[in-house]
Order: C-alpha cells, then sequence, then structure tokens
C-alpha cells in the first residue's frame, strides 16, 4: 500500500513538474510572438514614415516634366520676346525712334532712310534678313559700326540692330551727326557740305590705321560705293584727300574729316 501511495506521489509530482514547463514554455513563445508583433509594428511605422517622403519625391519628379511642358506653353519664344509690343510699336513709327530690338520691315517699322545712332559703348551692330530667325540674311551685312550708320531700308524682311537707337531723318532732321568730331556714316548735304576734305586718323590704340567709303547709294540690300580708300601703320594716310557730292554717303572708320 505504501509503495502504491508513493508511486502516485512520483507520478503527481513529474505531472506537475511537466505542467510548469509547459506553461513556461507557452508563455515564452506568446512573449517572443507579441515582440516580434511590436517590432513589425515599428519597422512599419518607420517604413510609413519614409515612404511618404519617397512618394512625394516621385510625385515631384513625375511632375517636373509637365510643368516644364506648362513652362514652355506659357513662355514666348525667343523671337517673340525680342519683338516690342503692338501698343508700343505704334508710339516708336508716331515719333521715328526706334530702340534695339527686332522690327518687320514696312509693317512695324515703315521703309525709309534711318540714322543709327550707337549708344555709350560707341559701336552697334544692323542687319536685314527674311525670316526672324535670321537664318537668311538679305542685306549686304550684319554691320558693326562706330560712332552711327545710315541705311535706306525698303521691301520684306525683319530689321534687327542692337546697341543703337534708330531715327526715322524724314522725321529728325535736326539729329546731329557730327564727321568731324567722330567716325560714322555721314550724309552729303544734310552732315556736311558737298566739297574736299582730307582724312585724319584718329589717335588710340589701331594706331594710324584708318578706312573710308563713299556711296551713291546706301540701299540695305545692295549699297553703290563709289569709292574708298584704308591705311596701315607707315602708310601715309594723313592728309589723304576725298571729293564729296550732294546726296553720297561717307563711312569712316577709325578716323574723321578736315578741311
Amino acid at each position: 500500500m505504501k509503495k502504491m501511495i508513493k508511486a502516485l506521489l512520483i507520478s503527481s509530482f513529474i505531472c506537475v513538474l511537466a505542467s510548469a514547463s509547459v506553461s513556461c514554455g507557452l508563455t515564452d513563445d506568446s512573449s517572443s510572438k507579441e515582440g516580434s508583433e511590436v517590432v513589425a509594428e515599428n519597422e512599419s511605422s518607420e517604413n510609413e514614415t519614409v515612404n511618404p517622403e519617397t512618394s512625394a519625391s516621385k510625385k515631384m519628379k513625375e511632375n517636373d516634366p509637365e510643368e516644364t511642358e506648362n513652362a514652355e506653353e506659357t513662355a514666348p519664344a525667343a523671337e517673340e520676346r525680342e519683338l516690342p509690343t503692338y501698343s508700343d510699336i505704334e508710339i516708336f513709327k508716331e515719333n521715328g525712334i526706334f530702340p534695339s530690338g527686332k522690327y518687320i520691315l514696312g509693317e512695324e517699322m515703315p521703309e525709309g532712310v534711318y540714322l543709327f545712332k550707337a549708344d555709350q559703348t560707341g559701336h552697334g551692330v544692323e542687319g536685314v534678313y527674311a525670316d526672324p530667325s535670321e537664318s537668311k540674311q538679305i542685306s549686304a551685312a550684319y554691320v558693326h559700326f562706330d560712332g552711327s550708320r545710315i541705311a535706306e531700308l525698303k521691301g520684306n524682311g525683319y530689321v534687327h540692330f542692337s546697341w543703337c537707337t534708330a531715327y526715322d531723318l524724314s522725321k529728325h532732321p535736326e539729329i546731329v551727326n557730327d564727321p568731324f568730331t567722330s567716325s560714322g556714316m555721314f550724309m552729303v548735304g544734310r552732315d556736311i557740305e558737298p566739297g574736299e576734305y582730307h582724312i585724319v586718323p584718329d589717335e588710340g590704340e589701331y594706331g594710324d590705321y584708318a578706312e573710308w567709303h563713299i556711296y551713291s547709294s546706301i540701299n540695305c540690300i545692295a549699297p553703290v560705293e563709289r569709292a574708298s580708300g584704308y591705311g596701315v601703320e607707315g602708310d601715309d594716310i594723313e592728309g589723304t584727300t576725298i571729293t564729296l557730292n550732294e546726296g553720297e554717303f561717307l563711312e569712316t572708320q577709325f578716323c574723321k574729316i578736315a578741311k
């Protein structure tokens, strides 16, 4: 009997130990599982914090082409920006004074004889083209000039000039253009009287180099040159005599004239 009771006690003790062991195992697994869930939730939260930024960045990148396209649609082309507004052009035409820019000849800038006066730099450029992109030049040259330039504008095309102001001489006979004080282009009978003059080279970085041209016509497409001359260092250019007739045009570079 005692042996039987002892066996039962031992068996019960073993069962208690087994139950305790199983209980502990379940608790550890549960804790481990819960810990894993917490870690997963934290990682998910971190991912959610990062992902919106990533999404926003992607969205910005995706929107960039659209913004660029919209900007291109609203921004005028370069050649369009160079053209003055309609109201400006009407004022220019009425006053006969045109600032640097690009104009449609005969429409925005009337045909006529114009004096281009260089700005404070002392240099200007002027040319006439068949198209606004300036790929087809129809004037004699895209002229770089010192002081002033006179051109007869006629026909169709685009007039483009920079660093100077254009004056319609039919409206501005008072504009001073003095060949005795600076280089440029001058109208005989307007800026200078017909007669004989001699060339006086400028004293400057170009030494005694001088160049001059006399035109009987200044059509912007095909000016007609009657006479010309130039001198380089060592040549006896100073004192060269030229004869100017009524209605002709004198162009000087790096020189002036004197009686």
